[in-house]
């Protein structure tokens, strides 16, 4: 990286005789002593007390001026004195002309050569800051979880010179090694060779093969299903061996790319020539090569960007990636990345990392070992933004590698993996995951509704909530009773124990910490992963062990954060959230009830059209329901005779309890429709269960039925008779029509003109407190006039 001093002395020496000698420096003197000058007196406003003494027998500080002499040898700087902006004419030579215009920033942007002046820019420095005033509010430690969009953006200086050396420009991170040679080692397969593999029943109709040998990396953007067929290959942190498992990669690039490797075994032979590849291909194997062969995914997540604008286009290549002329690979939706630019992030595994995954699980075991039947139980915590979710997602896959399930305790309500936010839900996961969480939306085998992305406004039922999963993790799961070989009896892994992983919230500040650390107390961990904070952030602060007399076998483990990123500022969490919520309710689950510990993911996403024009459930209000309840801020204060417009355009938490858990009698349906009770505490998480979320797309009290949409299957709503609204609302995405011959074109949204759509409102708002508020930072106190 160059200084901005060493792209003034570029710039000028395009312009300068070299063989003209430089002028001798001059001494500057000091400064001459100032005359001295008589204090002002000021006039106070202040009206004089009887209580305050005389003012003018207080002792007044003396402003003292502060002369700094300069060296006898210090020279005269022209680069401090001179302006902001210096301007660099075009008197430029024929040669520095012909390499502006192949020059390229570190971000792969290309600088043409223009007949413009080149404008350069002094960095800003602390003193354009501005300083901290007294009528700026203080913060609570609470609103560090809710300010995740405004985090300042992460900018690196690079000072833009036009003599930068070529082999300096294009030194960017490798992302892929591997070099594709069509029948040497990448192969497209033909459809006899395609139904004659052992993982046949893979959907699609193209599949190519891909030998890696020791040392090779393939970064792949977009979507594929993922099959080992010979060796063993090294995955976002997992190691994959030769199975008739389909592994569904989802690579966008609003998270980090992994990268596909070629592991190698600690020393294992193995047959070199596979019976389930095709014959043409055992004339390039090694005994240290892996082949992997990917296949087209076809699940329709591409189209959440659509949905959502802000992610639109996240797993198609970026305009930096597109000028890097990238070999294809003849597989759609899949596109090779060759070197990083400024909007993708490489998946990297610390150090710090590597040792505490390796602690809980190795990467390779031997073939004679598995590991005992010791529980295990982890916990990961730390700030927010350093990688905790990441870790936690990682570490499922690492244990996955010897048990045959893990169970996964969302506690973190705003930034959830399985589920949309505002749940804490208990996860019974049989599959690595490889994708970030809006691309494996599931029906999680136990969660209870929060109704918010912060237990800020009840923290009581978000820990009875987190206890009660505790407690069906301990007797329910744990130690399962029921068969859960499943479909592959050969399958040699632990399927006596499910072993536990935790997710804690950023929130380590204040009340977030003290909850974070009952949750620690309810769980007893045998395996604490702490991510420790960064420098300009507090850290965690002492945790009291479980043992007072020092007997405590839990192991604890310090994590690095992940390194800061554009991503980070890019998508922010609130980005996320929304994106998750929109692709639970275009998901599709699959209609057939699963067996026991047996989690329902998303097979597909539905996103030919919008949330608005779908049709509905139509619920009848004095049938289906048997009471509704309100949970929140603020929420007791609703009136019964406002409950129709609270839950208009609601996002609801469905609860199925039992019938005898709840009063019906106190939500009787003779003075209102809805079985509503002013200010009732919601039903208590122990004999209650929350299956999922639904739209309440309207309500007609006149006609006593409401219109609710919602991805559940059927099986599951037919148990579901009570609803629970928080503080959780749709995006403004999922209310918007994105269709092409939609409301961007002719202004209408679904065929109804924008200014007689519900629940959106174009232009100013009326009413008190419809204007955008504003503050006021000009105010003063006594003190400062």
């Amino acid at each position: 990286m160059l200084s901005a001093v060493a792209a003034r002395k570029a710039a000028q020496a395009a312009h300068q005789d070299l063989t003209k000698p430089l002028p001798s420096p001059k001494v500057v003197s000091p400064p001459p002593s100032p005359s001295p000058v008589s204090p002002k007196k000021t006039v106070s406003k202040r009206k004089p007390s009887a209580q305050t003494p005389n003012i003018s027998s207080r002792k007044t500080k003396k402003t003292k001026t502060k002369h700094e002499r300069a060296r006898y040898f210090a020279a005269e700087d022209a680069f401090v004195q001179q302006d902001d902006v210096i301007v660099i004419d075009e008197g430029s030579t024929e040669e520095s002309e012909s390499e502006a215009d192949e020059i390229m920033d570190q971000d792969g942007s290309l600088f043409a050569a223009s007949s413009k002046p080149i404008v350069f820019q002094r960095p800003a420095t602390s003193k354009d800051k501005r300083a901290w005033s007294p009528s700026h509010p203080l913060q609570d430690s609470s609103d560090e979880l809710m300010d995740d969009g405004e985090d300042e953006p992460f900018v690196q200086n690079i000072p833009i010179t036009t003599s930068l050396p070529r082999a300096i420009v294009e030194e960017r991170p490798l992302l892929s090694s591997f070099e594709p040679n069509w029948n040497n080692n990448i192969f497209a397969l033909s459809s006899e060779e395609i139904n004659s593999l052992e993982s046949s029943n893979l959907v699609g109709d193209s599949a190519i093969a891909i030998i890696l040998t020791p040392g090779e990396t393939l970064s792949l953007l977009g979507t594929y299903a993922l099959t080992v067929m010979y060796g063993s290959v090294y995955l976002a942190g997992v190691t994959l061996h030769p199975s008739q498992t389909i592994h569904h990669v989802f690579v966008p690039r609003s998270s980090p790319v992994p990268a596909l490797q070629c592991f190698q075994s600690n020393g294992k032979t193995r047959d070199p020539k596979p019976v389930s590849l095709p014959g043409r291909v055992h004339p390039f194997l090694n005994a240290d090569c892996a082949v992997v062969v990917l296949r087209k995914l076809c699940t329709g997540v591409e189209g959440l960007g659509r949905v959502c604008r802000t992610f639109e286009g996240v797993f198609e290549p970026s305009r930096w990636h597109r000028n890097d002329n990238a070999p294809a690979l003849g597989l759609t939706g899949v596109r090779m990345l060759q070197r990083q630019h400024r909007d993708v992030q490489s998946f990297v595994l610390s150090s710090s990392w590597e040792r505490a995954l390796s602690a809980v699980c190795p990467v390779d075991l031997p073939d004679n070992e598995t590991s005992d039947l010791t529980l295990v139980v982890c916990l990961v915590k730390g700030p927010k933004k350093t990688g905790k979710s990441t870790f936690a997602r990682t570490l499922v896959n690492r244990l996955l590698a010897r048990y045959r399930k893990v169970a996964y305790l969302e506690c973190d309500v705003g930034q959830s993996e399985f589920t949309p936010c505002g749940m804490v839900a208990l996860n019974i996961i049989e599959q690595p995951l490889f994708g970030p969480p809006f691309t494996h939306p599931s029906i999680p085998h136990l969660a209870h509704y929060i109704g918010s992305a912060t237990p800020r406004a009840s923290p009581s039922h978000y820990l009875s909530a987190v206890q009660a999963l505790v407690q069906s993790y301990r007797l329910d799961v744990q130690s399962p009773i029921v068969d859960i070989v499943g479909d592959n009896p050969d399958d040699s892994r632990i399927a006596d124990v499910i072993p536990l992983v935790v997710n804690t919230m950023g929130w380590n500040k204040g009340l977030g910490a003290d909850l974070t650390r009952r949750i620690e107390d309810m769980v007893e961990p045998t395996d604490i992963f702490e991510v420790e904070a960064r420098p300009f952030e507090r850290s965690w602060p002492e945790m009291t062990p479980h043992d007072p007399f020092g007997f405590s076998k839990t192991r604890s483990h310090i994590l690095e954060p992940i390194a800061a990123s554009i991503l980070v500022n890019k998508y922010s969490a609130a980005d996320h959230r929304n994106l998750s919520i929109l692709s639970y309710f275009h998901a599709i689950f699959p209609v057939s009830q699963p067996r026991d510990l047996q989690q329902i993911f998303a097979v597909s996403w539905d996103t030919a059209i919008p949330l608005c024009a779908r049709p509905p459930y139509e619920v009848d209000l004095t049938q289906a329901l048997d009471k509704v309840f309100l949970i929140g801020a603020g929420m007791e204060d609703v009136i019964p005779g406002e409950i129709e417009r609270v839950l208009n355009g609601a996002i609801v938490g469905l609860v199925s309890c039992d019938s005898d858990a709840i009063d019906v009698e106190g939500g009787s349906n003779q003075s209102n429709k809805v079985p509503y009770v002013q200010g009732a505490p919601p039903v208590s998480p122990f004999i209650s269960a929350c299956r999922g979320l639904a739209l309440i797309r309207s309500v007609s009290p006149a006609h006593k039925h409401m219109h609710v949409l919602t991805s559940l299957p059927p099986y599951l709503l037919a148990t579901c008779r009570v609803m629970v609204k928080g503080d959780l609302e749709v995006p403004v995405w999922g209310m918007l029509d994105f269709k092409p011959d939609g409301g961007e074109q002719d202004d209408t949204i679904a065929g109804v003109e924008k200014s007689k759509v519900p629940y959106l409102q174009w232009g100013k708002g009326e009413g008190i407190g419809g204007d955008r508020r504003r503050i006021r930072r000009n105010l003063m106190r006594k003190g400062q006039l």
